[in-house]
């Protein structure tokens, strides 16, 4: 059984379409997409004989510091939970195995360092952490993988009580649980917590690791292995429940009746690139209607517009990106220049210049009609992605001030993985601001047609965008400080503009088997037609500990046409309204409380009284 890290598509394969990164994927808060784009992975992996995938990452995405911000489908917990299922589904459904990583706290970094020690109480780590992990084993997935860092000072790969007593005993999972890449090592060379290999090789495997991967080296291992069974540190009892899960593991995927024989012909998935692209466009800033494009001299520049490595990001046919270590392939990319300039409408030229010829590009500058500069950062995995100070670097910065300084309305693509704070000043000056996260194989050819108007921005934040470094931590479920105070911050989690406009309204609750069921009234009150997406919230009784002010619980959603309406429900769960309730130490648990829960989405507002 050979294992992949296959995260937004076959990524090691030059020849593989890839689609948009998770945290992308989440701005189109539509799980049957994420399902399609996870199905459309595994026939390709099938396809070249690998059967189980180290995908998707059901960690939540709450400081956008971390290098791994863009593998999260966002910071919401249960809208998270729902893209975890979806992936699950579809990666299975195609035949390959999916792994639950990582589990668990490894989303929560002190300081946003990759791999740093989180400090995670027993109340955030129901409610914040594990609903996702919990919709990817209810979903089926065959693998879990561990994390990589330490939670509460104790590193996971050494945790019984999260790796057996919390994964198989209070979520139930039955599945085969992988480590991540030579983490037993680290035991001894990072952490310190273990004196040998013997002894972290003991410590790993009793946890509930079940299958090491790749140790730097396999030799040593399994000497230290034998050396712990022979001792008694390790039982024969462990090796042989490991053992079984393998069997299982690979009886599951057909692997113990015939190999796998795939046909070596990746699929033409181009269509269903761009259509994931699109979906995920979010359009933060057009304050003077510049966007859409639809005549005048346009010039483009920056750093992304043609950029095969900005546009996709980490995992992108090396570790690190395109163009990093000893791997020179470069894929083909539908990239942003290209794309404007080929399908310009009538009435609307186009050139291009790099940012690097700054002379010629200011003079172009000053007699185009719009500018159209891609920035972003340069692609990164891990903590090489790491972004302390959520910025672009100096030259895009100095770029973009150079060409506001023209006169000439600016518009802004940014290619990232995570929001970055623009200096206010130049925010303000701009004429259009996109989102485009990491956006895949077509993603210049998808936002070319947004800014031309031949689709809109369906795309809405998945996670709260700060307006400085302080406000890092300001999650859209945050109860009010203890002064009662609650910051703003530049854009909150669900935001979005596109070139129409829409409303919902009559939101009304009613009791479900389950929980209970929300409908409102979504309509497209603008004049173009468009994809209106809201975020459901629901605000809780007392429960003795701080609340949020109110949580997300699921989304509405439809495309309308002009003037269209619509009515669109979603059934809330009891447990997505439900608390950990318990003191600062000591024993907690689910409960419902009885009392008035309030939802809100839109304009529409209800209230439902629980017994």
């Amino acid at each position: 059984m050979f294992g992949t890290d296959a995260v937004h598509g076959v990524n090691n394969v030059p020849a593989a379409i890839l689609y948009p990164h998770n945290l992308g994927l989440g701005a189109a808060f539509d799980p049957a997409l994420t399902r399609e784009v996870a199905l459309a992975t595994a026939q390709d992996m099938r396809a070249l004989n690998m059967g189980w995938t180290f995908a998707p990452v059901a960690d939540v995405g709450r400081d956008p510091r971390w290098g791994r911000f863009y593998e999260t489908f966002g910071e919401s917990p249960w809208l998270v939970a729902d893209q975890v299922g979806a992936a699950v589904d579809g990666l299975q459904a195609g035949g390959v195995a999916a792994t639950l990583k990582h589990f668990t706290g490894y989303g929560l970094p002190s300081l946003g360092l990759d791999r740093a020690n989180a400090e995670i109480s027993a109340r955030a780590l129901h409610e914040v952490v594990l609903p996702p992990f919990r919709a990817g084993i209810r979903a089926g997935a065959l693998s879990v993988m561990a994390n990589s860092g330490s939670v509460n000072g104790v590193p996971v790969h050494a945790s019984r009580a999260l790796l057996t007593d919390l994964l198989r005993g209070e979520l139930g999972f039955g599945g085969l649980l992988v480590s991540d890449w030579n983490d037993i090592e680290r035991l001894i060379t990072t952490y310190r917590t273990h004196t040998d290999l013997v002894r972290a090789a003991a410590a790993s495997v009793n946890a509930g690791i079940d299958v090491y991967m790749v140790p730097n080296s396999v030799e040593a291992y399994q000497n230290a292995l034998r050396e712990a069974v022979q001792s008694g540190l390790v039982s024969e009892a462990r090796l042989a429940e490991a053992t079984l899960r393998v069997l299982t593991f690979k009886a599951r995927l057909g692997l113990l009746d015939a190999p796998l024989t795939g046909s070596g012909v990746l699929g033409d998935h181009r269509d269903l690139a761009k259509r994931a692209a699109a979906a995920t466009l979010t359009l933060l800033e057009n304050p003077a209607d510049t966007l859409p494009i639809r005549k005048g001299r346009v010039l483009v520049t920056g750093p992304a517009m043609d950029s095969a490595a900005i546009q996709l990001g980490g995992w992108s046919v090396n570790w690190q990106g395109v163009g990093k270590g000893n791997v020179p392939d470069v894929p083909k990319v539908a990239t942003l220049a290209p794309a404007l300039k080929a399908s310009a409408p009538a009435g609307v030229t186009v050139s291009a210049l790099p940012e690097t010829k700054r002379p010629q590009l200011l003079t172009a500058a000053k007699g185009a009609d719009v500018i159209v500069v891609a920035v972003g950062e340069a692609p990164g995995a891990e903590w090489q992605a790491n972004n302390p100070a959520l910025s672009l670097p100096d030259g895009q910065i100095t770029l973009l001030r150079d060409l506001l300084a023209t006169g000439t309305p600016v518009v802004a693509v940014l290619m990232a993985g995570r929001p970055l704070i623009l200096p206010a000043d130049m925010q303000s000056r701009l004429s259009g601001l996109v989102m485009a996260y990491l956006p895949g194989t077509q993603g210049g050819a998808a936002l070319a047609d947004a800014l031309y108007g031949r689709a809109g921005f369906p795309g809405r934040l998945p996670f709260t965008w700060p307006d400085s470094l302080t406000q890092v931590g300001l999650w859209s479920d945050r109860p009010a400080e203890g002064a009662g105070e609650t910051p703003l911050p530049l854009y909150p989690l669900g935001y979005g503009l596109d070139y129409t406009t829409s409303v919902a309204r009559d939101l009304t609750v009613t009791p479900a088997p389950d929980g209970m069921t929300a409908q409102a009234t979504l309509t497209n009150t603008g004049e173009k037609a468009g994809t209106v997406t809201v975020l459901l919230r629901a605000s809780l009784p007392a429960s003795g500990a701080l609340q949020a002010t109110s949580r997300p619980v699921g989304v509405l959603r439809a495309v309308l046409k002009p003037g269209e309406s619509r009515a669109v429900q979603v059934t809330v769960s009891r447990e997505r309204l439900s608390s950990w309730v318990g003191d600062a130490y000591g024993p907690g648990a689910w409960q419902l409380l009885p009392g008035a829960y309030t939802l809100i989405a839109g304009d529409g507002k209800a209230t439902l009284t629980l017994p």
